[in-house]
Formats: structure tokens, sequence, C-alpha cells
């Protein structure tokens, strides 16, 4: 049965997470690269095949549970889709109400995902997503979904399994075999991800998302021009793919093309609001060009849709910091240590953050100090940036020239209390002075 009623797929695979090199602020570079197998997200802590046999034993026994209420799921999903925008928490409960209530409705389950994870409820979505696929295992948005939170998760061979599996078992579900390719990429298996999509072609030559897939597998391996060539391609087939145009805006960029680049982050930004990373990247690239509220503007959207998005939250900072915006990039950078503890990136942009901004109530010898800290942190933690050496040395110079700053400062006070002091032991100046009142004590008078 056919639902019109659904909202939309969170799209944008982890490959086409930001990972740019992003801009700069008074002369200095945040960093902004992220790991190889994408962005980080809070661990799943609950054994997933144990999660996933309990999500299908309560799908079957809701499903036996509750027939006949196909009426009543119904009404309650369009009541959680109008709800929605304006009360995410409410819907949320709603489209679990109606999945309980008609466990065949399998975009409720779905959409309570959606829902769940746009709040940062990484846990809870993760298992809707098992309850719709324990329904309807061959149901690609779930099935994609949940194949994302767990390559965020750093869950890629968990994934590849459970993808390998649902392929055996339904070989002609080509959005299946993209998920896959998903999960090669972000692995580093570009051999494999190129044949995979190459299958896919055969299925369906103008299928959008293989021959995004085969571009991606291009342009890691260097062959860029090749992948801008399988890009226009898809373009052609359907030039409003938000996913195609961020993915130009990678190969535009490694082939030393920034403004075509920036043009190709904006339009898929501007195509899709809840494609994050295109808000991401073309975010940092407005970083890059200094406009900051822009920029801000851009991934701020990103952080509404994906919540625990490293990447959005890391580039959020930089952007607030690029506007003088210090607690708020400070709050933002936390965060992306929060969801990523292992994050070197973030400390290197705190050490930046102390190094060159003005914190409100805290002293510039503690606002330096602070930063020696922050970068010391940053390279306990494995950072290896080339520009570390020098900001730590300007940290240092600017450092001392204030403790030298506020040693002269003191001297200064001691010697003026001291003045202030020699004044008022001086003997009491001569009486008769000048200008002073009729001297005392005369014993003359008038005769």
């Amino acid at each position: 049965m056919a639902h019109a009623l659904h909202l939309l797929v969170l799209r944008g695979g982890v490959a086409l997470a930001a990972a740019l090199v992003l801009g700069s602020c008074a002369a200095r570079r945040p960093s902004g690269g992220l790991p190889p197998q994408g962005e980080a997200a809070p661990a799943m802590e609950e054994d997933p095949a144990q999660a996933t046999v309990a999500a299908q034993a309560r799908a079957r026994e809701r499903a036996a549970a509750r027939p006949g209420s196909a009426l009543a799921a119904r009404s309650l999903f369009a009541q959680a889709v109008r709800l929605a925008p304006s009360d995410p928490e409410q819907a949320a409960a709603l489209f679990e109400e109606a999945f309980r209530s008609d466990p065949s409705l399998t975009l409720a389950a779905y959409d309570a995902g959606v829902v769940r994870e746009r709040q940062g409820d990484v846990t809870r979505a993760r298992e809707a997503y098992l309850m719709a696929l324990a329904v309807a295992p061959d149901f690609e948005p779930a099935s994609q979904n949940l194949t994302r939170l767990r390559l965020r998760a750093g869950r890629a061979e968990e994934a590849e399994s459970d993808l390998r599996a649902r392929i055996a078992a339904h070989p002609g579900k080509p959005g299946l075999r993209n998920q896959l390719v998903e999960v090669l990429l972000a692995t580093g298996q570009f051999e494999g991800a190129e044949q995979e999509s190459r299958r896919v072609l055969k299925m369906d030559e103008r299928n959008v998302p293989a021959l995004v897939n085969l571009a991606t597998a291009y342009h890691q391996a260097r062959r860029n021009e090749l992948a801008r060539t399988v890009l226009e391609n898809a373009r052609q087939i359907d030039p409003n793919d938000a996913t195609v145009w961020n993915r130009i805006g990678f190969v535009e960029l490694a082939l030393g093309n920034r403004p075509q680049a920036l043009e190709a982050f904006a339009k898929a930004a501007s195509l899709r609001a809840d494609y994050p990373e295109a808000h991401v990247n073309y975010g940092a690239m407005l970083v890059e060009a200094g406009d900051y509220a822009g920029a801000a503007r851009e991934i701020e959207v990103a952080v509404r849709y994906a919540p625990t998005s490293v990447a959005a939250r890391l580039n959020l900072g930089n952007a607030y910091r690029g506007a003088r915006r210090f607690e708020e990039a400070q709050r933002e950078y936390e965060r992306a240590l929060m969801l990523a503890p292992s994050l070197a990136d973030a400390w290197f942009n705190l050490g930046l953050l102390y190094l060159d901004g003005e914190k409100q109530g805290l002293g510039t010898t503690d606002r330096l100090e602070k930063s020696l800290g922050f970068f010391d942190r940053y390279a306990s933690a494995g950072g290896k940036d080339p520009r570390l050496a020098q900001y730590r040395k300007d940290a240092q110079v600017a450092l001392e020239r204030e403790r030298r700053r506020l040693a002269r400062d003191e001297k200064d006070k001691l010697r003026r209390e001291a003045e202030v002091r020699k004044k008022d032991s001086a003997p009491a100046p001569a009486t008769g002075a000048k200008g002073s009142a009729a001297p005392s004590g005369g014993t003359g008078g008038d005769k």
C-alpha cells in the first residue's frame, strides 16, 4: 500500500561529508578534515545483532497483536506529518504509535527514525529503522539511513555484512547495491566500489546514484577528468539532483577550480534543505571566502537536519570564529568533541580561537595559556598539522610580550605608589607662604 505522506530521506552519504581545507580568519587557518571513514557519531552501545533480532521480534508481536487497525494508523500518520515541522517530539511519538497500530505501515517506523535522527537521538533512530526493516527487509530508505548511522559510528564492517545479506536476498534492488558502494568508498575499497557501481549501471544505465558513486570512486583514485565526465552524464539525466552537484564541487576542487567548486556546492545546497553535507561544504567555502555570516546561515541549516554531524559542528564553529562570536564558536567545537572525543581538529581550532579571539572576563595571559594548552592537546591526540609549530610560537611570543607588559605595568604601579608615599611623608610647608591666610599670633593692634 502506497502512502503519499512521508518525510524526506536523510541523503548525502558519508563519502560526501565535508572534508575541505577550511578558510582563514586573522591569517590563521582552522583545521577541518575528517577521518577517512567519515563523520563520527555517538557510539551505539547495544549489540547490533541482538538489536536486530529484538526489533524483528517486536514487529512480529505487534503485527499479531493489533490486526485491523490500518485506518487508525493512517490517521495517526497524517497527524504526525502535520506536527513534524513544529513539534518533532510529538510527531515521532505519533509515527511510532501508527506503526504499533499497523506494522505494515513501514513508512511510519521509517519517519519516526528520520525525526529521531534529526533530534540527535541516534539510538532511537536506529531502533526505528530496524523496526521498518524487520517488516520490509528490502525497504531501501530505511536501509540507507541505517547504513549511514553505522558508518558514522565506525561500524563499516557491520554495515557491509548486513547489506551483502540483504542484496543476496533481494538481488534486484539497485538501491541496496548503491548503499554497499557507499560503505566500500568510506572504507577505501575503491576498486570494489567501481565494480559494484558498474553492476548497478548494467541493470540501469541511467541510475544517477550509481553514476555519482562511480564518479566518487574515480575521484578518490585521482582520475578527476573521468569523474567529471561521468558527473556530466548524471547531470544531463537529472540536473536537479543535489548529490550530483555536491560531487561536482569536490571534483572541481581537485582540479583547482575553486570558483566552479563554490558554484557547485551552492547549487547543491539550494536544491535541498535536508542535505546537510551540501550545506556544510558550501558553508566551508564561504568561510574561506570570508563570508562568515553567510557560512553560519548555511551550516546552521545542516545542524538543524543533522545535529550529530561532526563536520557540521566543526565548520559552524569556524564560521562563528570568523564572525568573532567567541562563545558560540567554543560551544560548537566542544559539541564536536562530545560527538567524537578523539577528534584532534577541534583541539586545534580551540587553540586558534583562544590565540586570536578575546573572551569576555578572561585576561590575555590566561587566554594565551589556554591556547597553548589546546595546541598541546591537539598534538597529544595525534595531530600533525604543519602549522602547529608556528601557531605555538605565535602564542608563546604573544604570551611573553603580555607578561613583559604586565611586569612593566606592575613596576610603574610600584613606582607611582612609592612617589605618593614619599610625597605624603615630606615635611609640611612653612607658614606665611604667598597667597596663604593672614599670619596668626600677632599682638599689635591699632593704637
